[in-house]
């Protein structure tokens, strides 16, 4: 059981790649027995359902994303220093945009069904949540609610990550890391 557990991460972490590169819509079983080798009904049988398979995609994703962030956090002690791993990890400022790509699809999907629209906004409370927990720990945010400066936060983000997972070429992975530095200084007012 434990083999078959691991193995099911490790195809969902694969499945990942291909809705990060084809789309949610785009991904059907064969496109994922491509890329792990693992048989349609070995796939029926971890998920279910294509839209199963793709729900877990979704949740395996923010929860690597979230342990990522957690586990780079313990190695960063300054205020500023963890404020910034956070807001610069959920940018992709550094590290790769599919996670980013992966967000968007459960956007879209968090649109049209409510179960990943829970789970979408779950997310984003354990997001705010962490922010919220930095920005106070930091003494961050000059008077301010810390969960209304997280908001901002990670409005700012979101803001600025969309046009480099978008590829513009007006807008680089540098310029963004500049700007979310600069806003987010400004947000918790710490320059």
């Amino acid at each position: 059981m434990r083999r078959s557990a691991a193995k099911r991460v490790e195809v969902l972490a694969a499945a990942g790649e291909v809705v990060a590169a084809r789309g949610a819509d785009g991904t059907r079983f064969t496109d994922v027995t491509a890329a792990t080798g693992v048989g349609v009904s070995t796939l029926q049988y971890y998920f279910g359902t294509r839209e199963d398979m793709l729900i877990a995609v979704f949740r395996h994703a923010a929860q690597q994303e979230f342990d990522a962030v957690t586990a780079r956090l313990a190695r960063v002690t300054g205020p500023w220093e963890r404020l910034l791993t956070v807001a610069e990890h959920l940018t992709g400022a550094v590290g790769d945009e599919a996670s980013w790509r992966l967000w968007v699809e459960s956007w879209r999907w968090a649109l049209r069904d409510p179960g990943v629209r829970a789970d979408v906004l779950g997310d984003y409370r354990r997001w705010h949540e962490l922010l919220a927990a930095e920005i106070a720990a930091g003494g961050f945010g000059a008077g301010a609610a810390p969960i209304d400066t997280a908001r901002q936060v990670l409005a700012l983000i979101d803001g600025l990550a969309l046009p480099v997972v978008l590829g513009d070429p007006a807008f680089s992975r540098a310029a963004a890391r500049d700007l979310l530095s600069d806003g987010l200084a400004r947000l918790v007012r710490t320059s």
